[in-house]
């Protein structure tokens, strides 16, 4: 999680370097041209003032950093500006801001005059606030011409937009004086081919068919009703996470609506759209070279209805049509967006899609992927779907509990998978392996035997020398006022003074026995713990365990033997003294489980499942051993209560009936499972039917592409 963190920050580092380092750059550009366009103010020579004409087609002049706000020209003074053409900005939330430069002075480009630069340019500008405003560029723009340019190109769109009949309007056209001129009349014939050559005719306009409609937007891969499919899934999830009624109302209903919304989307009938127009033209192809590739020896053309459309061809087409520079061609072309539809009258895709209707294999599968995730999220939120099930077949149709009480009357009947049962009675807990290994035994209150033959039981008892070593009194001590007084002396704590050990003979005695001969590391630990901490009265303190056996065991003074201990070094000796006996009991514990266990047998074995009251709890050996006791002791039967839907039968190993009774199986709330099962159904009805669907959509898309290559004659011969 640290490195995790640790990326985190050094990725935000990153981008908030990278962001200033872009701020900067931008402002450092900025200013640069400012000093560029204040050097050039200041070294002056106008050229020549601006004419009427051209401050009459002069348009509305903005700086790009706050397009808002108008700038107006200071003055007529038209100075020189040459240098390169260079353009630089900044991009945020989105939004891009561009600054177009020549000889690092900002400029300010109208109209197409962008059209007309060069690498190296020569331009003639005005000032306008921050900026110099282009009015000659290259000696090949200049205001008026650009503003009729302008005008001609709006009337050209226009007449695009109505589909008026004609030549469509030039935008760019030579001009008389310099036809005049040239007293060349082979490069005047030259002149009128190069327009025939651009000259593109619109012969009608008509609107869009159904098939060309269809063709345009189509009826897409089904994502809208996927999203609220999954959102309807989603719904139900939540809902059945709720235990409140009015929540979980409210949720499901969302989930159902949303659910019948994405249905009907998806399953209504196809209606067209709004039809687009489309306009009949004819023209000269023109075919421009725009890349070189080396390695492949290719070019790259662009190619252009005259001298004015550049049209796109459906993608199934592009691969198959041949372009012949000059060529004559007829189309329809889409108003908006220069689109083919008919192309020379040799393709055409209202035909195409009236022959051959397009199939559409991404709707259903998109729906199938849906349907496939929904229906895994909903069997593993189901623990066991029959019993779902179940139980909402029980709440729809009636069902009711089988009550018991008695063992017997289970026994005479006993209930089948799918059944309500209510049972209540005495039954005692089992010991279960944990896991299957009976090195791990455990008492599990969730597997009750109700019944039974108890006379096979073992009568478990703890072993007194395993109780004594877990005794609080195992060492019994006193505190000595002399003593008390001696450590006071010294100059400490009198409670803190060593404890009189009245029993050190019990003490040497309870280990010897406890631990004899073996050599297991709590019993060398304790040896050795006593040894150093237990002083014993003898004339010499013994060095090892057999020395100190010998001399405590075989004292035979007048006086009781006693012996001193720190208090601290106390609760070191009594928890290796209980460390032995965990050792004892580890050794024990298995096989009197497994023996219990064996021994049990007859009645009705019932486990509850899904009440976490009913963990088994974590329990040490000694622990376990005691509860042994107790299960094995008469009487050791509990009240128990089962309330919900038997989701198992069985046997154990003595014939006993087994029932598995899930308790969160209610009929007084049912919702949960209804609803995981109307999921289920849903999703387990709609998978397989898409899956079916788009299988045979996307054969018939294939035989669709077949069908188009014999028709256009595009399919390879065999």
């Amino acid at each position: 999680m640290e490195l995790l963190g640790l990326l985190k920050l050094l990725f935000i580092l990153v981008v908030l370097g990278l962001t200033v380092s872009s701020l900067v750059g931008y402002s450092s550009r900025r200013r640069q041209s400012k000093k560029a366009l204040a050097a050039m103010r200041e070294q002056g020579g106008s050229i020549r003032r601006l004419s009427e004409e051209e401050r009459r087609a002069l348009p509305p002049i903005h700086d790009p950093a706050k397009p808002k706000r108008p700038l107006t020209v200071e003055s007529d003074e038209v100075f020189p500006l040459e240098g390169a053409y260079s353009r630089h900005g900044i991009e945020s939330n989105g939004t891009s801001t561009w600054h177009d430069t020549i000889g690092g002075v900002e400029v300010f480009l109208p109209y197409d005059a962008d059209l007309f630069l060069a690498e190296h340019n020569r331009a003639e500008v005005v000032f306008a606030g921050k900026m110099a405003v282009v009015v000659g560029l290259n000696q090949e723009f200049d205001l008026p011409g650009a503003q009729e340019r302008d005008q001609r190109r709006d009337a050209a769109d226009q007449q695009w937009q109505d589909g008026a009949r004609g030549a469509l309007q030039d935008v760019f056209i030579d001009s008389d004086t310099d036809r005049d001129e040239d007293p060349d009349r082979d490069q005047e014939k030259d002149e009128e081919a190069a327009a025939r050559k651009r000259r593109v005719d619109i012969y009608a306009q008509r609107d869009e068919t159904v098939a060309e409609i269809e063709a345009r937007g189509g009826r897409g891969v089904g994502l809208l009703p996927g999203l609220l499919l999954m959102l309807a899934f989603i719904g139900l999830g939540i809902a059945t996470a709720r235990t409140s009624m009015l929540a979980m109302s409210l949720w499901s209903g969302a989930a159902v609506l949303l659910a019948v919304l994405a249905l009907w989307l998806f399953w209504r009938r196809w209606r067209p759209g709004p039809a687009q127009k489309v306009n009949t033209v004819t023209g000269t192809l023109n075919l421009t070279p725009l890349l070189f590739d080396e390695g492949s020896n290719t070019v790259t053309v662009a190619a252009t209805l005259g001298d004015k459309l550049s049209f796109s061809l459906p993608e199934h087409w592009r691969s198959h049509v041949d372009y012949e520079d000059g060529q004559r061609l007829e189309m329809d072309l889409r108003v908006d967006d220069y689109s083919v539809v008919n192309y020379n009258r040799q393709l055409s895709l209202d035909e195409e899609i009236r022959r051959f209707p397009l199939a559409y294999w991404g709707r259903h599968f998109t729906m199938a992927l849906v349907a496939g995730i929904g229906l895994l999220a909903a069997l593993l939120l189901s623990r066991a779907p029959w019993a779902d099930g179940m139980l909402t077949w029980n709440a729809v149709s009636g069902g009711r509990y089988l009550e018991a009480r008695e063992v017997s009357a289970l026994l005479a009947s006993p209930p089948g998978a799918g059944s309500m049962v209510d049972l209540s009675g005495s039954g005692r807990c089992q010991v279960r392996a944990s896991m299957g290994d009976w090195r791990h035994p455990g008492v599990h209150c969730d597997w009750i035997r109700w019944g039974g033959d108890t006379s096979a039981l073992p009568r478990v008892e703890i072993d007194e020398l395993t109780a004594e070593l877990f005794s609080d009194e195992v060492v019994k001590t006193r505190r000595d006022p002399y003593v008390e007084m001696m450590v006071k002396l010294y100059g400490r704590d009198p409670r803190q003074a060593p404890l009189l050990v009245e029993n050190p003979r019990a003490l040497i005695e309870l280990v010897e026995n406890a631990c004899g001969t073996r050599q297991q590391h709590a019993c060398a630990y304790l040896r050795d713990t006593v040894v150093e901490h237990l002083r014993v009265s003898l004339p010499e303190q013994p060095t090892d365990w057999d020395a100190l056996r010998e001399e405590v065991m075989g004292y035979e003074g007048d006086k009781p033997l006693q012996a001193v201990i720190g208090q601290s070094e106390l609760g070191l000796v009594k928890r290796r003294l209980r460390a032995v006996g965990r050792e004892r009991a580890e050794q024990a514990v298995p096989d009197l489980g497994r023996e219990i266990h064996d021994n049990e047998k007859g009645g009705v074995l019932v486990h509850m499942m899904g009440d976490p009251a009913l963990t088994p709890a974590s329990m040490t050996d000694i622990e376990l051993w005691r509860r042994f006791v107790d299960l094995t002791a008469p009487g050791s039967a509990e009240p128990f209560s089962a309330k919900g839907m038997v989701v198992h039968r069985g046997e154990d190993d003595s014939g006993a009936p087994i029932l598995v009774v899930d308790v969160t199986r209610q009929l007084e709330w049912p919702w949960r499972s209804l609803l995981l099962t109307v999921w289920i159904l849903l999703a387990a009805v709609l998978l397989p039917v898409h899956v079916w669907l788009a299988v045979q959509q996307y054969r018939a898309k294939r035989r669709r592409e077949a069908d188009l290559a014999r028709l256009h004659g595009w399919a390879q011969p065999s």
